[in-house]
């Protein structure tokens, strides 16, 4: 069997970019899973290999170890020219504590030899935790191509909801996709779902669809609570309150979110003054932008210094319930009706 080594000067996979070649050992890693699927799919095509022909083969590493794959690399693929091996939770490769005895790595070394254009290996890890000083990483640094996968930028996860909205032959409202993406964030599996739902649900989703079939996630209930103690709201503060004590949430963890929620607010209006564009707060701040421009419509009404003074009304009440001097729940729903 002719031996091919995979190719050196790995090239960096970043987001949506097309792999142009494709090599026999490819390590596909990073922390897009939904994106990392699809390139997947994408080479067992190309290679025309599935578990139907019996030409592909998939391993937890964690669970089966490398000496089975170092077997069905050697065994020659009877039914088919091509063959693809999957690898998954290599945790050799990782900073991850492993038994002394484990031989993982030097399993991995003897597959080398036998990786040409028709035996392919690929490694698939949805992590950025490799351990660079091992030498086996060091190994498929220098002889590997890794495609590292990250999650889109807002904006480009705007455009890809979208057009997978109208794939379905459905449309969505501009303020209604805000909001979906507000709620989700750049987690293309979580979108995913949630467009299958809303498109089974509507063929024109508009805001008050997403409103009633899309979850709210904890930290908007939490911005509804901080903008209603803010704004001394205490009918719609007491009654938030009592939804996040019902699914039993810590009041200790609600303080905290609280003061996050006051201080991104604080953060923006400085940020706003000093003429940062949204895009660049965004940034700065690591927040959806989404989310931002919800942040700063809510948060327009309030002042810095009323936004300070309650900053430091939950730093004193944390260290009160820190230091036993009071009940964290009774704590909390003192400082609302005090505000």
């Amino acid at each position: 069997m002719e031996t091919k080594l995979i190719a050196k000067n790995p090239t960096a996979y970043h987001n949506y970019e097309i792999i142009d070649k494709i090599e026999s050992g490819i390590v596909l890693y990073g922390t897009e899973r939904l994106l990392m699927d699809q390139r997947l799919q994408k080479l067992k095509k190309e290679y025309q290999c599935s578990q139907e022909l019996m030409n592909y083969n998939s391993y937890d590493v964690s669970k089966e170890g490398m000496k089975v794959v170092l077997e069905d690399v050697m065994t020659p693929s009877f039914l088919s020219e091509q063959k693809m091996i999957v690898i998954n939770h290599c945790d050799f490769l990782t900073t991850k504590k492993l038994k002394k005895e484990n031989k993982d790595a030097d399993y991995l070394m003897k597959c080398i030899p036998y990786l040409n254009e028709t035996n392919h290996l690929v490694i698939f890890h949805p992590e950025k935790n490799f351990d660079e000083r091992k030498k086996i990483v060091k190994y498929l640094r220098k002889e590997a191509q890794f495609f590292e996968i990250n999650p889109l930028n807002y904006y480009k996860v705007s455009d890809t909801t979208r057009q997978a909205i109208k794939k379905r032959s459905c449309t969505i409202d501009d303020d209604a996709l805000e909001l979906l993406l507000s709620r989700k964030g750049t987690n293309l599996i979580d979108i995913s779902s949630e467009v299958e739902k809303l498109c089974l649900y509507t063929q024109h989703i508009d805001i008050h669809c997403v409103e009633e079939l899309v979850n709210r996630p904890l930290d908007e209930n939490v911005f509804d609570l901080t903008t209603a103690i803010l704004s001394k709201d205490k009918q719609k503060m007491m009654s938030i309150y009592k939804d996040l004590m019902t699914i039993n949430e810590e009041p200790v963890k609600l303080i905290v979110l609280v003061a996050n929620s006051m201080r991104l607010i604080y953060q923006v209006k400085l940020l706003d003054r000093k003429g940062y564009t949204d895009q660049e707060i965004a940034k700065m701040l690591a927040v959806n932008p989404f989310r931002l421009k919800y942040v700063r419509k809510e948060g327009q009404f309030f002042q810095i210094d009323e936004l300070l003074r309650c900053l430091n009304e939950l730093s004193l009440l944390d260290v009160k319930i820190k230091t036993g001097q009071i009940d964290k729940k009774l704590g909390l729903e003192l400082f609302m009706l005090r505000i």
